[in-house]
């Protein structure tokens, strides 16, 4: 992995905890994740400033969550007419609002990720799927995801949140100063906002961009063995230093498993122990080919409420 100094490393298992915890909180101190992962916060933020020189960290945003938000997520794998097809199919895709993120696969197949206001929307998300030319079929899956709380902000959070909507890592001295509050007062209604339910701070990023191989597992599993929840409990364990995370439907015992590997015979390996474990049925190993992205409909609606309170 390139950073801006020229110089060259290779990520491992220290830096994806480190991108675990800022996707979930990008907020988390240095001293926090120096605490769980058994180092010090000097040594964290050295990571982390490697990460983002890399382009590993893309950066740090704020989102309604998606209970505040009212959306569901959806996965779309979609089946097209032949290699060549899959870009000019992808343009199409990514005209739809509801579209945040648009990829090919190793497979020939492209892969879609799109939410929407409401529930019961997958028949409408299949429908313009199907419209498009070029696609010849689709299997979609409604995703598990934390939902958060529906909360009504008040007008000092409102006032620091502004600060964080333009700077999620913002230190709570610099929101004083901006805010006339004092840091103590900030300190507890960024508390307040973390621990509320209605938004969630995480890091956006782009795993692409180091020399490592990135590829997905899909894995179908017996779900009278196991949970979605044991599931990946097992591959967490079992797979510390190379699985990242998953996307999980809720329809079907199927996720969509990400893991980061140094060489491509890692990955045929890996394959081969996850199809061994005892709730496993089926593993298919896909790479994924860089994404198009766009604004996510999460942070639209936060930025709808902001203007709304003038």
């Amino acid at each position: 992995m390139k950073t801006g100094l020229g110089l060259v490393f290779l990520m491992d298992s220290v830096d994806i905890g480190i991108l675990r915890a800022l996707g979930e909180n990008c907020r988390a101190s240095y001293q926090e994740m120096g605490r769980n992962l058994g180092m010090t916060a000097n040594a964290v933020k050295k990571r982390v400033n490697k990460l983002v020189e890399s382009g590993t960290i893309h950066n740090f945003v704020v989102y309604l969550s998606p209970e505040m938000a009212d959306i569901e997520f959806y996965l779309a794998i979609v089946n097209t007419v032949g290699i060549g097809i899959e870009e000019k199919v992808l343009e199409k895709v990514v005209e739809d609002p509801h579209v945040f993120s648009t990829g090919r696969l190793s497979d020939g197949n492209c892969i879609v990720f799109a939410e929407y206001e409401g529930s019961e929307n997958e028949s409408k998300f299949e429908q313009f799927l199907q419209e498009i030319d070029g696609i010849t079929g689709v299997e979609i899956h409604n995703l598990l995801s934390p939902r958060g709380k529906k909360v009504d902000f008040k007008p000092l959070q409102i006032r620091v949140l502004r600060c964080l909507v333009e700077d999620p890592r913002i230190a709570a001295t610099e929101i004083a100063t901006k805010t006339g509050l004092t840091p103590r007062r900030v300190r507890r209604i960024i508390k307040e906002l973390l621990e509320g339910g209605g938004l969630n701070f995480v890091a956006r990023l782009n795993l692409n961009a180091g020399p490592g191989i990135i590829y997905y597992a899909q894995i179908v599993w017996n779900k009278n063995r196991a949970t979605h929840t044991e599931v990946e409990y097992w591959l967490d364990k079992e797979f510390a230093g190379e699985y990242f995370d998953s996307h999980i439907s809720a329809s079907a015992p199927m996720m969509l498993s990400l893991f980061v590997v140094e060489h491509l015979r890692d990955v045929e390996l890996l394959s081969m122990k996850i199809s061994q474990g005892p709730m496993i049925e089926s593993v298919k190993a896909i790479f994924p080919f860089p994404t198009k992205k766009n604004v996510r409909l999460q942070r639209s609606k936060l930025e709808q409420l902001l203007n709304a309170f003038g």
